[in-house]
Parts: C-alpha cells; sequence; structure tokens
C-alpha cells in the first residue's frame, strides 16, 4: 500500500492560497458591506478560520483515509479473489467451487431443477510430471482447464479441485444430456493442440452424476459418486482418449434416494 507521506511544502503552499482566498473573501465583504461594524470582525475571522482549515482538512485528512480505504478494499478484494481461485488455471479452486455449489444446490432444490455433476481425473500425470518435468505438467493441466472451458457454458461452475482432479456443476441439465456432454467433450479433446510430448495425449477419466432436486442430497455426497464413478471407468479403461474415437461406454448414473 502506497503511503502518504506528509510534505511540508504541500501544506504551506496549501496555507498560503487559503490566506489569499480569505482576503479577497474579505476584501469583496468590506466592498459591498462598508459599514460593517466592529461586532461582525469576529464573524469574519471565523470565515478566515473555517477557509483556512477546509483545504487543509481536505488533503491531509479526509484524502489520505479516503484513499487508504479504498485501497484496503482493493486488497480485500485481491485476497478474496486468490481464496477462491487457481492460478495455475484460472478456474475456481477447491474452497471456490464449494462456496458456489453450495448456493447453487440450495437454489436447485427451491426450482426443482436437476443439474450434472462432473468429476475428471487427468490421467498419467504422475508419469508426465516424471518424464517431461511439472512444467509440461502444469501445461497441460492448462490445456485440460482450456477443454472444459470450451466444453461447458459459462454459466457452468468449473473448478480444478485437488492436483490433477478438475469438477464442473451443469446448471439446470436434464439427464438426458449426459450422453450429449460427453460427446462434445470427447469432441473438444480430439480438437485440442496441448503442446506436449507426442508420447502423451491429452486423457481425461470421467464420472457424471445427476442432482434430482425430487431426491436431495449434500454436495459432498454428490462428489462422492462422481469420484467412485470416475474411478470405476479408471479401473476398466473407459476413457475418453484422443486417439479413441470409438462410441464410449455408459459414465453415468442417477443417484439413489437418499433418507
Amino acid at each position: 500500500m502506497r503511503e502518504n507521506k506528509f510534505s511540508p511544502f504541500k501544506l504551506a503552499l496549501i496555507i498560503l492560497l487559503s490566506i489569499l482566498v480569505c482576503e479577497l473573501i474579505i476584501t469583496a465583504a468590506l466592498n459591498f458591506f462598508p459599514d460593517i461594524p466592529a461586532a461582525g470582525l469576529p464573524l469574519i475571522d471565523s470565515m478566515l478560520l473555517v477557509v483556512l482549515l477546509v483545504p487543509v482538512i481536505y488533503f491531509f485528512v479526509y484524502r489520505p483515509a479516503t484513499k487508504q480505504i479504498e485501497e484496503r478494499k482493493k486488497n480485500e478484494e485481491a485476497l478474496r479473489q486468490l481464496a477462491l481461485y487457481d492460478d495455475l488455471t484460472g478456474l475456481y479452486n477447491r474452497r471456490g467451487f464449494l462456496f458456489f455449489a453450495q448456493q447453487i444446490l440450495r437454489l436447485a432444490n427451491r426450482t426443482q431443477r436437476g443439474m450434472l455433476l462432473v468429476f475428471a481425473d487427468l490421467d498419467n500425470m504422475k508419469k508426465i510430471n516424471d518424464t517431461l518435468g511439472h512444467r509440461q505438467g502444469d501445461a497441460m493441466l492448462t490445456c485440460a482447464a482450456k477443454v472444459l472451458k470450451e466444453t461447458f457454458r459459462r454459466s457452468d461452475v468449473i473448478a480444478r479441485i485437488g492436483g490433477d482432479e478438475f469438477a464442473v456443476l451443469a446448471l439446470e441439465a436434464k439427464e438426458e444430456s449426459m450422453d450429449i456432454l460427453r460427446e462434445r467433450l470427447q469432441k473438444n479433446m480430439q480438437a485440442v493442440e496441448c503442446g506436449i510430448s507426442p508420447h502423451f495425449k491429452l486423457s481425461l477419466s470421467v464420472g457424471i452424476v445427476y442432482y434430482d432436486p425430487r431426491h436431495p442430497c449434500s454436495m459432498e455426497e454428490l462428489l462422492h459418486r462422481a469420484d467412485l464413478l470416475m474411478y470405476e471407468q479408471k479401473r476398466y479403461e473407459q476413457k475418453i482418449r484422443v486417439a479413441d474415437s470409438s462410441v464410449p461406454l455408459p459414465l453415468t448414473e442417477q443417484p439413489k434416494d437418499v433418507k
């Protein structure tokens, strides 16, 4: 934060200008009212003091205080942004995702509109880091984030919630749109160029679950279901790959009733 340093020269200049203004005011008052009684002189002196103090108070008290408040608000906003966003990808982080997801979940329950939760894990991340280095690993994460941004709407909540894990909350989405969403994701992955070694293609293991507001559950439970489904896909190697254009196997689940 920039400091507002005291300047004796500036203070002297302001006082000098204030005195000149006061002299002009007094001169004008005496010209307009030449018969001012002696009892009115204290009033004129008070006016002189007010005119003298107002700019001093403004420049050395009020203005620095308002600047400090504005800078503090900017710093607080910057800290808030850092607390909710992932520096590498520009997506929400886990904290930001849960913050907005909880609000959206309550809204979905009130409006009785369903939504989709997508849980994605970037494949071969450890091998990429060990073979090519963490810089290339970061490039792959950034590339995956780009694909997710292109696949989903701007109104959807997209986040990097772990080292190589992503989550997306597709708002007001129907259960029937799962296949469309999966095909769009696969198409965007095929079209993207990550600039990484040709031995490593962008590959995601994905789990998708549908949230039915008629059978409400917590966001933590919904994430857990999508996580399990994603690992089930990873175990059976049912992956969305750039090199594989075959029809993917079902990767979706409808949540069971929660009592």
